[in-house]
């Protein structure tokens, strides 16, 4: 696995992209995006900004299924 998987994983089991959800009611607009990844890179670097943007949308369609 390499690093920026890993990084994925550990991210996945915290709860910052369901808060970020939460804090923003299911919409958000690119610089809270962008303000949201400054926020993971300082802890979860390098990881795939794209498969990030993937989990949070994932999480968001069940935050929704509520």
């Amino acid at each position: 696995m390499s690093e920026k998987e890993a990084n994925l994983k550990k991210l996945a089991r915290t709860a910052i992209l369901t808060n970020f959800i939460k804090k923003t009611g299911a919409k958000w607009n690119h610089e809270e995006w962008q303000t949201l990844c400054d926020k993971i890179s300082v802890k979860y670097s390098p990881i795939d900004f794209d498969q990030v943007g993937l989990l949070l949308e994932d999480k968001r369609e069940k935050f929704l299924q509520k």
